[in-house]
């Protein structure tokens, strides 16, 4: 019980001697090591918008998005602790060919927090169609990694007339121990601490874990995380969301409903992700024999932000039938 208590933490102190290293060398100011920023959102606006973005304002919410391109609508939902920014890979490569909308889930990016009620699995699903339907799309594709294509196949489930075509990465669908960061971050005892900071670390582990291959994490990726988890108000954000979460996943009925999809359906999923294992592909080839799968060898958790060439061309071959 003591070993598999204090594994995890192997790469977190290795990580965090480094961290403490750079602090001592001046080559980080003490705040992001500790990870107390509070970002203004009106400069984390300015950094991480572009012609494309747009802003919704929702009951509650205030939405970032993107849309792009032209042709049939393909919407993408990102996974935990991440932005649209982790789609823009496909995005390049398919905005020739689809309209492309992308949006920053509640709790997350610029959109930052709502009323927790939308963290929840038919609150998360219910922000999802209010936003589409203000855009007056009808019908359309969609994509959804992690947590995202959890409230992927929950909509497809819902409104399964909507939906055209469901690409689903290393989706969240069936009980399993947290990782590890998450399980801690959502102790209940430890929340006014973590509220208070989020160690820069911490992020560092994170995406060294979620990458099969954490050399593809460049420095620019490893800032975005870490920043948008510093924005003004988004670390109470992820701490509610994480207590969702930990509530969901040990609730008897998260996976109800895999065995009744009835949309086209392709999984992807990466060999090496740490954070929902690879394992767990084969309870959705019992449960959903009627999707396609493909595997990546030394790929993680996020397989369309660490190959996203590959992965946008196999989608793009799936969705063009």
């Amino acid at each position: 019980m003591i070993l598999k208590w204090q594994l995890p933490w192997i790469p977190w102190i290795a990580e965090l001697g480094g961290t403490l290293q750079a602090l001592r060398a001046g080559d980080l100011p003490s705040s992001e090591v500790l990870g107390n920023l509070c970002i203004p959102r009106e400069a984390m606006n300015h950094k991480y918008t572009n012609e494309a973005s747009r802003f919704m304002d929702l009951p509650g919410a205030r939405i970032h998005y993107r849309d792009e391109g032209t042709g049939p609508v393909l919407l993408l939902l990102h996974g935990i602790c991440n932005s649209l920014h982790t789609w823009d890979g496909w995005v390049q490569v398919l905005k020739s060919r689809f309209r492309i909308v992308r949006l920053d889930m509640p709790g997350f990016g610029l959109t930052g927090p709502v009323d927790r009620m939308a963290y929840s699995r038919e609150g998360a699903v219910d922000a999802v169609l209010r936003f589409v339907d203000r855009l007056k799309l009808g019908s359309f594709s969609i994509a959804g990694n992690s947590l995202g294509g959890f409230v992927a196949w929950n909509l497809a489930l819902r409104q399964p007339a909507r939906v055209q075509k469901m690409i689903l990465l290393d989706p969240v669908g069936y009980n399993q121990p947290l990782p590890w960061i998450l399980e801690l971050a959502s102790t209940p005892f430890l929340r006014p601490l973590v509220s208070a900071m989020m160690p820069r670390v911490f992020f560092d582990t994170a995406i060294a874990q979620a990458y099969g291959d954490p050399s593809r994490a460049t420095s620019r990726i490893r800032q975005r995380y870490f920043e948008m988890a510093m924005t003004e108000g988004n670390r109470e954000a992820y701490l509610d969301l994480f207590e969702v979460m930990r509530a969901l996943n040990r609730s008897a009925d998260l996976s109800r409903g895999i065995r009744d999809i009835r949309v086209p359906t392709l999984v992807m999923w990466g060999v090496k992700d740490q954070w929902i294992p690879h394992r767990f592909v084969y309870r959705w080839k019992r449960d959903l024999p009627s999707a396609r799968y493909i595997s990546y060898p030394g790929v993680g958790h996020m397989p369309m932000e660490e190959i996203p060439g590959p992965t946008a061309l196999d989608a793009l071959r799936f969705l063009n039938g």
